[in-house]
């Protein structure tokens, strides 16, 4: 049997945002993480990140960085007994190595986290702060996408003013609203 899970993006929806992070000291999880991370685990979701990382693409990091980055957010999350199941990335970046299919809005990490992880896309969730975030999760036919004003998604909500999003205050509004649906 197949299970569901809750893809997450990583900078504006897990952790504060700031441009280009790839050094670990500068992680802040944002409000209410631990909490939403707890409830949908404790309510059957894998818990996957699916996030773009184009500074590899532009030379400003390198993919240790990346991965520096996220065992520091696993760090942070330990206290709360969570833990991220797996994260994904795409290092790419049309401007300096071409069109790929990994970087949101297209789907590659998400089916590559289904097959690795046994889940159900139609089952499952999406929570970000960009259009590319809910494109991502739309394309990859998730159940439901769900955008939160932290990160981009005031700017996000402003310049798209007719496209209709299911919008959440914080990632525990989101989550409260998937394990409920």
């Amino acid at each position: 049997m197949k299970e569901k899970a809750c893809f997450l993006d990583r900078d504006g929806t897990l952790n504060v945002e700031v441009n280009y992070l790839h050094e670990p000291e500068k992680l802040i999880l944002e409000k209410n993480v631990p909490e939403a991370l707890q409830l949908l685990r404790d309510n059957g979701f894998k818990l996957v990140v699916i996030t773009n990382q184009a500074g590899v693409a532009r030379g400003m990091y390198e993919e240790k960085d990346i991965i520096a980055v996220h065992e520091k957010m696993q760090e942070l999350l330990t206290p709360y007994n969570v833990k991220i199941d797996k994260f994904y990335y795409c290092m790419h970046h049309p401007e300096f190595n071409g069109e790929c299919d990994c970087r949101k809005p297209g789907t590659a990490l998400f089916k590559q986290a289904a097959e690795d992880l046994n889940i159900d896309l139609e089952q499952s969730f999406m929570i970000g702060d960009r259009l590319s975030d809910i494109e991502a999760g739309e394309n990859a036919k998730c159940r439901k996408t769900y955008l939160l004003k932290s990160g981009y998604g005031i700017k996000t909500i402003l310049a798209n003013p007719d496209r209709p999003f299911n919008i959440a205050e914080d990632i525990l509004e989101a989550a409260r609203k998937i394990v409920n649906a």
